[in-house]
C-alpha cells in the first residue's frame, strides 16, 4: 500500500467531488505524508467504511523517532510504540473532530475505549492501539451485541463532564430537527446537506417519516432531561472492536447530552433483521421487536425506553437524509424504509 493509493481511494469516494470536500481532499495527500513522517510509520492497510477520510493501519519503521504529542504531555503505554508494533491513524476532517476525540480518549485512558498514543495537532490526526474485528463479526446477533453496548456505554460515562463538548440539554435534537425541516422545506443547509444535490430526499416520499420525526424532536426540545452525561455520540456495532477478550468503543463525538441520545443511536441500525421479521412473520413484527429491543437495553442500563425510541427514530430518519445527500443513495433510502416500518 502506497500514499499514492490512499489518495486515489479518496478521489474514488461518493462525496469527494462535492465542493464542501474540495479543501479536505486537496490538503489530504500532504496531512497524510506528514503523518506518516512524524510519526515514522509504513502504511500496511487502509479501511473506508463510513463516509470520512481514510482510516489507516500501519507499522513503525526502525529507528528514533516515535509517537509524541500526548495530551498534557503522558506518556504513550510501554510497548505500544514499539517498531513492527501495528498502529491505527484516523484524520480530523468531513465531520470527524479528532481534537475533541483525543481529549475524550485521553481522559478515558483505555477505559471503555481504544487506547491513544498520540495526537499531532499540525495534520490533525490521532494514532491509536491496533484492535481485533468489529463487534458484529465476533457477536453476530443482533441482541447480543446490543447488550455489549449497552454494557460499554456505562462505561463510557464515567468520562468526567468537563472534557465534554458543553451542549445545552436541547442542542442535538434542535440540530437533528434543522435537517429533518431542511428536507421539508427542501432548500438545504450550508454544509454537505445540500438539497440541490441530486440525490436529494422527497418530502413528498417521505412525508409521514419525516412529520413523525419532526414531533419527536420537538417534542424532545420543550422537555428536555436532566441527567446529561458525555455521550459517545455514534455507539452503532461497527464502532466495537475487539481488544483481547472483550471489546472497546471508537470515535466517540463526546458532547454533553442525555445518555438515552447514546441508547437511540445503539438501536438506530438493524434495517435487515426489521425488513425480514416484516417479510416471514408479518407486518408489525419488525416494529415489535424493535420496541422489545429498546426495553431491553433501556431496562439493563436504567434508564426511559421511550426517550430511547424517540432517539432511535430521529437518528434513522436524519441518517437517511444525509446518507442520501452525500451520494449514498441506496444507504439512505433504507434507513427511511425502516423508519417506516419501525413507525407507531
Amino acid at each position: 500500500m502506497t500514499p499514492e493509493q490512499v489518495v486515489a481511494l479518496l478521489h474514488a469516494r461518493p462525496w469527494a467531488a462535492q465542493p464542501w470536500a474540495h479543501d479536505l481532499v486537496a490538503a489530504f495527500p500532504e496531512r497524510l505524508r506528514g503523518v506518516l513522517t512524524h510519526w515514522g510509520l509504513e502504511l500496511r492497510q487502509v479501511h473506508l467504511a463510513g463516509a470520512g477520510l481514510p482510516v489507516l493501519e500501519a507499522e513503525r519503521r526502525p529507528g528514533p523517532a516515535g509517537p509524541q504529542d500526548r495530551p498534557e504531555g503522558r506518556e504513550s503505554p510501554e510497548g505500544d510504540a514499539q517498531a513492527g508494533r501495528g498502529v491505527v491513524v484516523k484524520f480530523g476532517g468531513g465531520g470527524a473532530d479528532v481534537a475533541q476525540q483525543a481529549r475524550i480518549l485521553d481522559a478515558a485512558d483505555g477505559h471503555g475505549y481504544v487506547r491513544l498514543l498520540a495526537y499531532d495537532p499540525r495534520h490533525d490526526a490521532l494514532l491509536l492501539e491496533r484492535l481485533g474485528p468489529i463487534l458484529p463479526q465476533t457477536v453476530p446477533d443482533p441482541v447480543a451485541q446490543t447488550d455489549v453496548l449497552g454494557d460499554l456505554l456505562l462505561k463510557a460515562w464515567e468520562v468526567p463532564l468537563a472534557v465534554g463538548i458543553p451542549f445545552t440539554p436541547q442542542h442535538k435534537a434542535r440540530s437533528l430537527l434543522a435537517i429533518i425541516d431542511s428536507a421539508l422545506a427542501a432548500d438545504g443547509l450550508d454544509s454537505p446537506l445540500q438539497a440541490h444535490n441530486p440525490a436529494d430526499i422527497c418530502a413528498d416520499t417521505h412525508a409521514d417519516v419525516l412529520a413523525r420525526a419532526r414531533t419527536l424532536a420537538l417534542d424532545l426540545i420543550e422537555s428536555p432531561s436532566p441527567h446529561q452525561v458525555v455521550v459517545h455520540g455514534d455507539p452503532h456495532p461497527a464502532n466495537v472492536l475487539q481488544r483481547g477478550d472483550s471489546h472497546v468503543l471508537i470515535d466517540p463525538d463526546g458532547f454533553l447530552c442525555e445518555p438515552e441520545y447514546d441508547l437511540g443511536v445503539a438501536l438506530r441500525d438493524h434495517q435487515q433483521v426489521i425488513e425480514a421479521l416484516d417479510r416471514t412473520d408479518g407486518p408489525g413484527s419488525g416494529r415489535r421487536w424493535h420496541a422489545a429491543l429498546a426495553e431491553r437495553l433501556a431496562g439493563r442500563v436504567g434508564l426511559d425506553a421511550e426517550r430511547t425510541l424517540a432517539w432511535a427514530h430521529l437518528e434513522r430518519v436524519t441518517s437517511g437524509v444525509y446518507l442520501s445527500r452525500l451520494g449514498y443513495t441506496e444507504e439512505g433510502e433504507a434507513w427511511l424504509r425502516t423508519a417506516r416500518r419501525v413507525l407507531r
